[in-house]
């Protein structure tokens, strides 16, 4: 039997591999980035903590938001698109259904003072530090 060494590649199982591989972390990232709608930005000082999240397409009605004890709780519902009963789907990359997005808070808030507003799909809510939980300077002495 003739073997052409020159025909035959050492990395190709290496290459096949690597492609299954690949094929397997895209399915693993669209999972993990369903579980991690919506984005949220957080960001504070010594007055606040103020949260974003990117929620395009959704409706305030579609939208709970709460805060329990020291975290903030935003559920709602992304519908999906109804395409034409004719319509053949070629990709559908955007999750649909409900979602939970649950972020502790770096210091307890005045929750019956939270605002939270929607527009153009971002969510903002501005949640006021409890006074208690304020940095206070303590003004040192000399003895």
């Amino acid at each position: 039997m003739y073997w052409d060494v020159s025909r035959w590649d050492p990395f190709e199982g290496l290459r096949t591999l690597r492609q299954e591989m690949d094929r397997l972390a895209e399915g693993a990232e669209a999972t993990s980035a369903l579980s991690r709608f919506p984005a949220l930005n957080v960001w504070g000082n010594a007055d606040k903590v103020v949260v974003t999240a990117e929620l395009p397409g959704l409706q305030v009605d579609d939208l709970d938001v709460s805060v329990v004890e020291n975290q903030l709780v935003i559920k709602g519902e992304r519908k999906s698109d109804k395409p034409a009963e004719d319509a053949t789907c070629h990709r559908a990359e955007r999750g649909t259904g409900g979602f939970v997005r649950a972020v502790r808070l770096p210091f307890a808030v005045e929750g019956e003072k939270v605002v939270a507003k929607y527009e153009d799909g971002v969510l903002t809510i501005e949640m006021p530090r409890q006074e208690a939980t304020k940095p206070k300077r303590i003004d040192v002495r000399t003895a």
